[in-house]
């Protein structure tokens, strides 16, 4: 390598080591305090992503969840038996499926949305409650408190990484292991809940720019025949 291309590659060395995330300070903490800075984190972030899926000896389950403020998020949610796209804007429920209508209503029900998007109207009872179950998952103070309601019982684990990025583990006894990042803000990366299943946190501040599905059908219209 010659003088001006090593030159070249020292500079982008140093020019990509300046960019890296400086330590923020966590994994000095105690363990308690590294689950509150997780959950503080966690709490402030107005977009993430969660993907979750169930563990132990039930139905398998997956969900994935963008968030992008309180009762604002999409994602999709598996089981075994079925499928459904959702999201959540401001009150109004959106849903495509290819397998949820067949039992809700039956195959007539099925056959008559296919897998186009319905909506649930905000004025309706239905979309209260869904919107009320949405909102412990697009309500990141809603999420951070289930992920530090055992804070005060977590024992520190070690530094590592996830996915190449720089870690310290948390465990609770009661609720799972936390991986929290050690570099930049603080958030939690991963939670392991043993037989419960697994969450893994991504995409902090990214923009989603979630939108209403369009030419969606009102549900309840569908129903009334």
């Amino acid at each position: 390598m010659g003088p001006i291309l090593g030159a070249a590659a020292l500079a982008a060395a140093l020019l990509l080591s300046s960019c890296a995330a400086a330590a923020n300070g966590v994994a000095t903490k105690s363990a308690p305090a590294i689950v509150d800075a997780a959950g503080a984190a966690l709490a402030s972030a107005r977009t993430f992503e969660i993907q979750a899926t169930s563990g132990g000896s039930g139905t398998p389950a997956s969900v994935t969840f963008k968030i992008e403020g309180k009762n604002l998020g999409e994602g999709s949610f598996v089981t075994s038996s079925l499928s459904f796209q959702a999201e959540e804007l401001h009150g109004i429920d959106y849903f495509r499926s290819q397998t949820l209508w067949n039992q809700v209503g039956g195959p007539t029900l099925q056959g008559a949305l296919g897998n186009r998007w319905v909506y649930i109207s905000a004025s309706s009872a239905t979309a209260t409650q869904l919107t009320a179950v949405f909102g412990t998952l697009t309500s990141p103070p809603t999420v951070a408190k289930q992920l530090t309601k055992d804070a005060q019982t977590s024992v520190r684990g070690k530094v590592g990484n996830i996915d190449g990025e720089p870690v310290i583990s948390v465990t609770e006894p009661k609720a799972g292991t936390i991986y929290v990042a050690t570099t930049g803000k603080p958030f939690p990366l991963r939670w392991e809940q043993g037989s419960v299943g697994r969450v893994v946190f991504s995409d902090f501040g990214v923009r989603f720019d979630i939108k209403a599905p369009k030419h969606a059908v009102d549900l309840a219209a569908i129903l009334a025949g």
